[in-house]
């Protein structure tokens, strides 16, 4: 049975903001050879400038970029606090902030290549021990849910099986912020800079995600204050090493009924039933 065709009037070109883009091809299942028109996820590239300086370039999907910028300057330690930054200009390729008091020496010159391929910011997150806050504790359940409502939420994922999502919801399970993003760090960084545009208090939340867990993917969580941090997938060593360096909860292969909890399991609430 052949496939109903998504028609392209551009083929060639996009938008800035296009996450996806249609591609005809010849399509070989069990039942033969057809032609049809798949939607494909878009890879774009980025230049992060502060007070203008490229820190970064960077691959990514060519939407939210502003959330993008907010929240990487945040994640990365570029900036304490989102009052530090002044003002954000978009003239692609470019995205340019300006900081008031920045965290970071832009003039360093102190980059890295990242698993992804892109150019970063070098951070040490060695470094990073000063222990998230008690007080916040999420039901088991409430996390099993929130991992439903990520599969629903990774619209792009759904048309084109290649982006990642990040959802931060609060510790009753309401969702404050949701972004997909072709890379699993970049979309981390949009779901907290849209949180913090948002006035969201990100101590009282928890974050769950469809990436791996390396120490990078912790501590971005970290640096925006979010205390609790699961996928659905697997941690790397690096990550329990700073989740439990921090205490902040990391748990992964959350897939209802089952879930692995890493480090300080006290932050999630665990039903009666699986304390007998």
């Amino acid at each position: 049975m052949q496939n109903s065709p998504i028609h392209s009037s551009n083929l060639t070109g996009q938008t800035m903001d296009a996450a996806t883009r249609e591609y005809e091809i010849i399509d070989i299942t069990e039942n033969g050879v057809e032609k049809t028109w798949v939607e494909v996820s878009v890879e774009d590239s980025v230049n992060l400038l502060l007070n203008g300086i490229r820190v970064a370039s960077l691959t990514l999907t060519s939407k939210d970029l502003k959330a993008y910028a907010y929240g990487y300057c945040i994640c990365e330690g570029l900036v304490s606090t989102i009052d530090d930054i002044t003002g954000i200009t978009i003239d692609h390729p470019n995205i340019s902030v300006t900081v008031s008091n920045p965290a970071y020496d832009p003039s360093s010159g102190n980059t890295e290549i990242r698993s992804s391929g892109c150019v970063g910011v070098k951070t040490s997150w060695e470094s990073l021990t000063e222990p998230l806050p008690d007080g916040l504790c999420v039901d088991l359940q409430t996390i099993f849910d929130a991992m439903e409502k990520i599969r629903h939420l990774s619209k792009t994922w759904r048309i084109t099986g290649g982006t990642h999502c990040s959802v931060i919801l609060d510790e009753h399970g309401e969702i404050k912020s949701a972004m997909e993003d072709m890379g699993r760090h970049n979309s981390v960084d949009k779901a907290v800079g849209r949180a913090l545009l948002d006035g969201v208090d990100l101590s009282r939340c928890f974050m769950v995600v469809t990436g791996r867990l390396p120490a990078g993917m912790v501590a971005k969580a970290y640096r925006a204050g979010i205390p609790i941090l699961v996928s659905n997938t697997s941690p790397f060593s690096t990550g329990i090493c700073l989740a439990r360096q921090v205490k902040m909860t990391l748990a992964g292969f959350a897939r209802p009924p089952r879930m692995m909890i890493y480090s300080a399991p006290d932050r999630v609430t665990l039903p009666e039933s699986l304390l007998l």
